[in-house]
């Protein structure tokens, strides 16, 4: 008698997803160990699942009508309770601002005696902050032009030495192009690779002793 075969559909999926299938798990309540075993007719698991589905068509139908329910509930609460508050607080603004009013009209006849006086002191304490703004200003004007003189002195160099330079980064990267194009030719050809047909670039050739005068004549 022949035996029933074993053989079942090859899960490509499963393994490449692990963390998924966990999240599955612990945010949904259900795994694809679950899946596959209701696939092969395993009652409680399908009876498991097709429960969690009724509650999600319900809660599907019902939730949005429920958490409507409560919004309106809390909207509400919340425009009454602020109305109140708006109610009470305007009541302590409005008598705070007439008795503010009663203050001023005390204080301002005191202060129009204190501020004349002031206003002398006034004077004089300005006309010594402008005396001493003036010799600040002046120091700072000297030595903002020294360095500023500094600054650029610094930036010339700077500028100067990255043009000295320049020949050799070149040759840094001529070099690494060289090499790229050696490899190249001997992956493509193996043994009858030509590496004398590439050619080599010597930025630094012939122009070393220019630039040693340069920088002779340019004081570096």
């Amino acid at each position: 008698m022949t035996q029933p075969t074993k053989a079942k559909l090859k899960n490509h999926i499963t393994s490449k997803g692990k963390r998924l299938g966990q999240a599955l798990n612990s945010k949904f309540g259900v795994t694809l160990a679950d899946f596959d075993a209701a696939m092969n007719g395993n009652i409680q698991v399908a009876q498991k699942i097709g429960e969690l589905a009724k509650q999600g068509r319900l809660s599907s139908e019902l939730a949005p009508r429920l958490a409507q329910a409560y919004i309106e509930i809390i909207s509400g609460s919340e425009a009454y309770n602020k109305a109140t508050a708006d109610i009470l607080l305007q009541a302590g603004r409005s008598a705070i601002a007439i008795d503010k009013s009663v203050s001023q009209v005390m204080i301002a006849n005191s202060r129009y005696g204190h501020e004349r006086k002031e206003l002398a002191s006034e004077f004089y304490n300005a006309k010594l902050a402008e005396d001493n703004r003036h010799i600040y200003q002046m120091n700072l004007s000297q030595v903002r032009g020294y360095l500023d003189a500094h600054l650029i002195e610094v930036d010339r160099n700077t500028a100067m030495t990255e043009q000295f330079n320049r020949p050799e980064i070149k040759q840094i990267a001529a070099d690494e192009q060289l090499q790229q194009r050696q490899l190249n030719e001997a992956l493509a050809k193996g043994d009858q690779a030509r590496y004398d047909l590439i050619p080599e670039k010597k930025y630094g050739a012939g122009i070393k002793a220019k630039i040693l005068e340069f920088k002779a004549a340019l004081g570096f």
